[in-house]
Protein backbone atom coordinates (compact mmCIF):
# COMPACT_ATOMS: atom_id res chain seq x y z
CA UNK A 1 0.00 0.00 0.00
CA UNK A 2 1.43 3.05 -1.44
CA UNK A 3 1.33 6.23 1.73
CA UNK A 4 2.14 9.88 1.20
CA UNK A 5 4.62 11.27 3.61
CA UNK A 6 3.38 14.11 5.72
CA UNK A 7 5.08 17.26 5.09
CA UNK A 8 6.66 17.74 7.81
CA UNK A 9 8.24 14.45 7.59
CA UNK A 10 8.98 15.29 3.70
CA UNK A 11 10.81 18.36 4.84
CA UNK A 12 12.98 16.86 7.45
CA UNK A 13 14.20 14.50 5.06
CA UNK A 14 15.27 17.16 2.41
CA UNK A 15 16.71 19.46 5.41
CA UNK A 16 18.96 15.75 6.40
CA UNK A 17 19.80 15.20 3.02
CA UNK A 18 21.34 19.18 2.61
CA UNK A 19 22.97 19.12 5.43
CA UNK A 20 24.84 15.62 4.53
CA UNK A 21 25.38 17.50 1.45
CA UNK A 22 27.21 20.08 2.76
CA UNK A 23 28.90 18.20 5.21
CA UNK A 24 30.34 16.25 2.28
CA UNK A 25 31.14 19.90 0.55
CA UNK A 26 32.97 21.96 3.67
CA UNK A 27 34.86 18.23 4.47
CA UNK A 28 36.16 18.82 1.17
CA UNK A 29 37.02 22.45 1.12
CA UNK A 30 38.76 22.14 4.85
CA UNK A 31 42.65 21.95 5.06
CA UNK A 32 43.68 18.58 5.51
CA UNK A 33 45.52 18.44 8.92
CA UNK A 34 49.07 17.66 7.61
CA UNK A 35 51.43 18.23 10.54
CA UNK A 36 52.62 14.93 12.44
CA UNK A 37 51.61 16.62 15.75
CA UNK A 38 55.28 17.16 16.94
CA UNK A 39 56.40 21.01 17.78
CA UNK A 40 56.29 22.94 14.30
CA UNK A 41 59.30 25.39 14.82
CA UNK A 42 58.77 28.52 13.12
CA UNK A 43 62.19 30.59 12.12
CA UNK A 44 62.04 33.93 12.23
CA UNK A 45 65.20 37.07 12.51
CA UNK A 46 64.41 40.50 14.21
CA UNK A 47 63.23 43.11 11.39
CA UNK A 48 60.75 45.47 12.38
CA UNK A 49 57.74 45.11 11.50
CA UNK A 50 57.96 41.67 10.30
CA UNK A 51 58.94 39.70 13.32
CA UNK A 52 60.75 41.01 16.38
CA UNK A 53 60.43 40.26 20.04
CA UNK A 54 58.30 42.86 22.52
CA UNK A 55 59.21 44.23 25.92
CA UNK A 56 57.62 41.23 27.26
CA UNK A 57 60.04 39.06 25.30
CA UNK A 58 56.94 37.68 23.05
CA UNK A 59 57.53 37.32 19.50
CA UNK A 60 55.24 39.28 17.38
CA UNK A 61 55.24 41.19 14.29
CA UNK A 62 52.96 41.16 11.32
CA UNK A 63 54.58 37.65 10.24
CA UNK A 64 54.26 35.42 13.22
CA UNK A 65 50.97 37.15 14.15
CA UNK A 66 49.84 35.69 11.40
CA UNK A 67 51.56 32.69 11.40
CA UNK A 68 49.66 32.17 14.88
CA UNK A 69 46.56 32.86 13.32
CA UNK A 70 46.67 30.20 10.04
CA UNK A 71 47.96 27.49 12.40
CA UNK A 72 46.00 27.94 14.74
CA UNK A 73 43.03 27.28 12.17
CA UNK A 74 44.99 24.32 10.63
CA UNK A 75 45.01 22.95 14.21
CA UNK A 76 48.30 22.74 14.62
CA UNK A 77 48.73 24.52 18.19
CA UNK A 78 52.25 23.33 19.84
CA UNK A 79 54.27 26.00 17.24
CA UNK A 80 58.02 27.06 18.97
CA UNK A 81 59.28 30.20 17.08
CA UNK A 82 63.21 30.13 16.92
CA UNK A 83 65.56 32.90 16.60
CA UNK A 84 68.30 33.22 13.96
CA UNK A 85 70.27 35.38 11.65
CA UNK A 86 68.02 35.92 8.28
CA UNK A 87 70.70 35.04 5.92
CA UNK A 88 70.88 31.56 7.97
CA UNK A 89 66.92 30.95 7.89
CA UNK A 90 67.16 29.39 4.65
CA UNK A 91 69.80 27.13 4.93
CA UNK A 92 68.31 25.86 8.36
CA UNK A 93 65.20 25.21 7.26
CA UNK A 94 66.53 23.29 4.10
CA UNK A 95 68.74 21.63 7.12
CA UNK A 96 65.59 20.98 9.36
CA UNK A 97 66.45 23.10 12.07
CA UNK A 98 63.59 24.80 12.02
CA UNK A 99 59.93 24.02 9.71
CA UNK A 100 58.77 26.93 8.54
CA UNK A 101 60.27 30.78 7.96
CA UNK A 102 57.90 33.95 9.46
CA UNK A 103 59.96 36.78 9.08
CA UNK A 104 58.52 38.95 6.46
CA UNK A 105 60.88 37.22 3.68
CA UNK A 106 59.81 38.32 0.14
CA UNK A 107 59.85 35.79 -2.60
CA UNK A 108 62.12 35.95 -5.29
CA UNK A 109 63.42 33.53 -8.39
CA UNK A 110 66.48 32.40 -6.72
CA UNK A 111 64.79 31.52 -3.04
CA UNK A 112 62.16 30.58 -5.07
CA UNK A 113 64.44 27.49 -6.17
CA UNK A 114 65.22 26.51 -2.92
CA UNK A 115 62.16 26.48 -0.79
CA UNK A 116 58.42 27.15 -1.55
CA UNK A 117 56.71 30.30 -0.43
CA UNK A 118 53.12 30.52 0.61
CA UNK A 119 50.65 33.39 -1.04
CA UNK A 120 51.94 36.45 0.14
CA UNK A 121 50.82 38.02 3.33
CA UNK A 122 51.24 42.01 1.83
CA UNK A 123 52.70 43.52 -0.80
CA UNK A 124 55.42 46.05 0.12
CA UNK A 125 57.40 49.07 -1.71
CA UNK A 126 61.31 50.28 -0.53
CA UNK A 127 62.38 52.67 1.78
CA UNK A 128 65.75 53.95 2.97
CA UNK A 129 66.37 55.28 6.85
CA UNK A 130 69.04 58.51 7.14
CA UNK A 131 70.62 59.91 10.32
CA UNK A 132 67.43 63.03 10.88
CA UNK A 133 68.27 65.50 8.13
CA UNK A 134 69.26 63.32 5.41
CA UNK A 135 72.94 65.12 5.56
CA UNK A 136 74.03 63.25 2.60
CA UNK A 137 70.48 64.49 0.48
CA UNK A 138 69.99 60.69 -0.27
CA UNK A 139 66.13 59.74 -1.94
CA UNK A 140 66.72 56.66 -4.11
CA UNK A 141 69.01 53.27 -4.44
CA UNK A 142 70.27 54.80 -7.63
CA UNK A 143 71.55 57.71 -6.00
CA UNK A 144 73.07 55.59 -3.01
CA UNK A 145 74.55 53.35 -6.01
CA UNK A 146 76.35 56.45 -8.08
CA UNK A 147 78.06 57.91 -5.18
CA UNK A 148 81.00 56.55 -3.65
CA UNK A 149 80.98 58.55 -0.85
CA UNK A 150 78.12 56.61 0.49
CA UNK A 151 78.14 53.22 2.63
CA UNK A 152 74.51 51.46 2.46
CA UNK A 153 73.73 49.21 5.21
CA UNK A 154 71.97 46.42 4.22
CA UNK A 155 70.68 43.29 5.96
CA UNK A 156 72.42 40.45 4.73
CA UNK A 157 70.39 38.09 2.31
CA UNK A 158 68.20 40.43 1.61
CA UNK A 159 66.28 41.74 -2.05
CA UNK A 160 67.50 45.28 -0.93
CA UNK A 161 71.17 44.15 -0.84
CA UNK A 162 70.33 42.38 -4.34
CA UNK A 163 68.92 45.86 -5.34
CA UNK A 164 72.28 47.49 -4.52
CA UNK A 165 74.35 44.91 -6.70
CA UNK A 166 72.56 45.09 -9.24
CA UNK A 167 72.76 48.92 -9.36
CA UNK A 168 76.77 48.49 -9.34
CA UNK A 169 77.84 48.86 -5.87
CA UNK A 170 80.62 46.60 -5.22
CA UNK A 171 80.59 44.35 -1.81
CA UNK A 172 83.40 46.49 -0.36
CA UNK A 173 80.77 49.40 -0.27
CA UNK A 174 78.42 47.64 0.94
CA UNK A 175 78.23 47.47 5.52
CA UNK A 176 75.95 43.94 5.92
CA UNK A 177 73.99 44.01 8.86
CA UNK A 178 72.39 40.45 10.76
CA UNK A 179 69.53 42.61 11.37
CA UNK A 180 67.32 45.65 11.12
CA UNK A 181 68.19 46.93 14.71
CA UNK A 182 71.80 46.77 14.46
CA UNK A 183 70.99 48.61 11.08
CA UNK A 184 69.71 51.08 12.52
CA UNK A 185 72.53 51.75 14.95
CA UNK A 186 75.31 51.49 12.17
CA UNK A 187 73.38 54.59 10.46
CA UNK A 188 72.46 56.52 13.38
CA UNK A 189 76.62 55.92 14.43
CA UNK A 190 77.68 57.63 11.40
CA UNK A 191 79.06 54.03 10.55
CA UNK A 192 76.41 53.75 7.47
CA UNK A 193 75.08 56.68 5.20
CA UNK A 194 71.68 54.91 4.88
CA UNK A 195 69.78 51.72 5.92
CA UNK A 196 68.39 50.23 2.84
CA UNK A 197 65.18 48.19 3.51
CA UNK A 198 61.27 48.05 3.06
CA UNK A 199 58.90 51.11 3.74
CA UNK A 200 57.00 49.48 6.63
CA UNK A 201 60.59 48.82 8.01
CA UNK A 202 61.69 51.83 7.75
CA UNK A 203 58.93 54.00 8.89
CA UNK A 204 58.99 51.88 12.44
CA UNK A 205 62.90 52.21 12.96
CA UNK A 206 62.62 56.19 12.35
CA UNK A 207 59.49 56.27 14.61
CA UNK A 208 61.69 54.57 17.39
CA UNK A 209 65.04 56.43 17.26
CA UNK A 210 63.46 59.42 19.35
CA UNK A 211 64.43 61.69 16.44
CA UNK A 212 67.93 60.59 15.46
CA UNK A 213 66.83 58.86 12.17
CA UNK A 214 63.92 59.39 8.79
CA UNK A 215 62.78 57.81 6.71
CA UNK A 216 64.23 59.86 3.43
CA UNK A 217 61.93 61.89 1.78
CA UNK A 218 60.59 62.33 -1.02
CA UNK A 219 61.96 58.86 -2.01
CA UNK A 220 62.08 57.07 -5.33
CA UNK A 221 61.85 53.02 -5.51
CA UNK A 222 63.71 51.01 -7.88
CA UNK A 223 61.56 50.85 -11.48
CA UNK A 224 60.80 47.82 -13.22
CA UNK A 225 59.04 47.15 -16.35
CA UNK A 226 57.65 50.79 -15.77
CA UNK A 227 56.42 50.44 -12.44
CA UNK A 228 58.04 50.71 -8.81
CA UNK A 229 59.32 47.59 -7.77
CA UNK A 230 57.06 46.15 -4.61
CA UNK A 231 57.88 43.07 -3.03
CA UNK A 232 55.97 40.63 -1.42
CA UNK A 233 56.63 38.21 2.25
CA UNK A 234 55.52 35.33 2.31
CA UNK A 235 56.26 31.92 4.23
CA UNK A 236 58.89 29.84 3.51
CA UNK A 237 59.08 25.93 3.73
CA UNK A 238 60.71 23.05 2.34
CA UNK A 239 59.66 21.47 -1.17
CA UNK A 240 58.93 18.00 0.97
CA UNK A 241 56.35 19.66 3.19
CA UNK A 242 54.21 21.25 0.11
CA UNK A 243 51.24 19.86 1.77
CA UNK A 244 51.70 21.72 4.53
CA UNK A 245 52.10 25.10 2.41
CA UNK A 246 49.35 23.87 0.46
CA UNK A 247 47.41 23.68 3.25
CA UNK A 248 48.17 27.56 4.85
CA UNK A 249 47.95 28.98 1.40
CA UNK A 250 43.92 27.68 1.59
CA UNK A 251 43.35 29.54 4.96
CA UNK A 252 46.02 32.31 3.74
CA UNK A 253 43.13 33.38 1.04
CA UNK A 254 40.64 33.85 2.76
CA UNK A 255 42.19 35.63 5.78
CA UNK A 256 44.95 37.69 4.28
CA UNK A 257 43.17 41.55 3.55
CA UNK A 258 40.19 40.46 5.31
CA UNK A 259 38.84 43.13 8.50
CA UNK A 260 40.27 40.72 10.92
CA UNK A 261 43.87 40.55 9.45
CA UNK A 262 43.77 43.92 9.31
CA UNK A 263 43.33 44.85 12.52
CA UNK A 264 45.77 42.67 13.52
CA UNK A 265 48.67 44.00 11.41
CA UNK A 266 47.36 47.41 11.71
CA UNK A 267 49.96 47.88 14.74
CA UNK A 268 52.39 46.97 12.53
CA UNK A 269 51.92 49.79 10.39
CA UNK A 270 49.94 47.94 7.00
CA UNK A 271 46.93 49.23 5.65
CA UNK A 272 44.52 48.10 3.04
CA UNK A 273 47.18 49.39 1.21
CA UNK A 274 49.91 47.07 1.59
CA UNK A 275 47.59 44.12 1.03
CA UNK A 276 48.99 42.21 -1.96
CA UNK A 277 47.16 41.94 -5.37
CA UNK A 278 47.26 38.26 -6.54
CA UNK A 279 46.34 35.18 -4.97
CA UNK A 280 49.38 33.08 -5.87
CA UNK A 281 52.80 33.71 -4.99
Amino acid sequence: MNRILPASVAAVAVIGLLVALAAIFLDRERPEIVWSGKTLRVGYAEEYPYAFRDATGRVTGESPETARVVLKRLGIGDVRFVLSDFANLIRELERGEIDMIAAGMFITPERSRRIVFSLPTARVGQGLLVRQGNPKDLHSYTEMAARPDVTPAVLAGSVEEEYLKALGVPDVRLFRVPDAATGAAAVKAGRADGLALSAPSVNLLAEDSNGALAAAAPFAGSVEDGGELASSPAFGFRKADEDLRQAVDVVLRGFVGSPEHLALVAPFGFTAGDMPKKTTP
